[in-house]
């Protein structure tokens, strides 16, 4: 019988797991399937953990992991798809805002021959800042990398083991998985669910996503450069080199206009703009390759064992 991994980061969610827990086994049950439920504490406060490890007593297929501090979604993420076993892996929030009982449509779709199914949350039940904010996100995103989804944010998910077990996980690219998918020439879809309010606590998310805005950009990169690196970098090199020669082009033609003139505001311009033409030709000489060399460095460092590292404790069937 084909099994469904239930991930769910949880951070100061000890309130919802309990209720969140039968939700799902009830959902899932439904569809005649088995299902394993890992939670992963992502270094919480309160009694999260307690919680966790109570359901892992008590209930075999809940497998518990705990980071002693916090390092956000896309780890914790990664954490789980490295302990699921299912054929099929549901991600989802654990704040209940996110409907366990959309789950046995999701696995729907995902027999219908997708790989990735993405979440499109309806009448979303946010604050209007973060509805607007999540739109121009999700515009940009389409816009960005040709992907036909409308949400890519939406926290619930449902994607085979191939997609989940070839995801490489870093900063806040947990928001960007069905577009990591596509280029993967994985095959996604969109299905409408429903949306709750939060009940308790408050969103551990910012409204100002710019660690999220530069991963976007550094996946940008990655992708034109996964092909052809030396070719996309001597270009941006160029653009560089360009605005340097433009400036000093200025620069001399302004000094030879003016040779001999002592105007204050001449010599100001003038520096200014060798200063410019000089910071132009350094970025354009030094920065892309040492941007380009961390990018090599932290993909080649954050594997799996260095995940792994990162774990206080793992419970499996109730053993700590």
């Amino acid at each position: 019988m084909a099994l469904v991994s239930v991930i769910t980061p949880a951070l100061d969610e000890g309130p919802t797991l309990l209720e969140l827990y039968d939700r799902i086994k009830l959902a899932v049950e439904e569809t005649g399937r088995d299902f394993e439920f890992i939670v992963v504490d992502d270094g919480s406060s309160d009694d999260t953990f307690a919680v966790a490890t109570s359901l892992s007593r008590n209930h075999p297929n809940v497998i518990v992991i705990r980071h002693a501090l916090n390092h956000g979604k896309s780890i914790s993420l990664m954490q789980g798809f490295d302990a699921a076993n299912g054929d099929v892996a549901i991600i989802m929030d654990a704040d209940l805002q996110d409907r366990p009982e959309m789950i046995p449509r999701l696995l729907n779709k995902i027999d219908e021959g997708y790989d990735l199914v993405n979440g499109k949350r309806v009448r979303r039940q946010d604050k209007f800042s973060r509805k607007f904010v999540s739109r121009i996100y999700n515009w940009f995103i389409s816009k960005a990398f040709n992907c036909h989804l409308e949400d890519v944010n939406c926290g619930l998910k449902a994607m085979r083991r191939e997609v989940y077990k070839s995801l490489e996980l870093h900063g806040d690219l947990h928001r960007l998985i069905p577009v990591l998918a596509e280029m993967k020439a994985f095959q996604t879809t969109e299905l409408a669910v429903e949306h709750e309010q939060r009940r308790v606590g408050k969103s551990k998310y910012n409204l100002l996503r710019h660690r999220g805005i530069l991963d976007v950009f550094a996946l940008f990169a990655i992708n034109a450069t996964q092909t052809r690196p030396f070719h996309f970098f001597c270009e941006l090199a160029f653009g560089f080199w360009f605005l340097a020669i433009v400036s000093f082009v200025i620069w001399v033609t302004v000094a030879l206009g003016f040779m001999g003139s002592f105007d204050k505001n001449l010599q100001i311009f003038g520096t200014a703009l060798g200063g410019f033409g000089t910071w132009a030709a350094f970025v354009g000489t030094i920065l892309p390759l040492f941007g380009f060399f961390l990018e090599v460095e932290s993909r080649r460092l954050q594997d799996i064992d260095w995940r792994h590292g990162l774990v206080k404790e793992t419970v499996r069937s109730g053993v700590e």
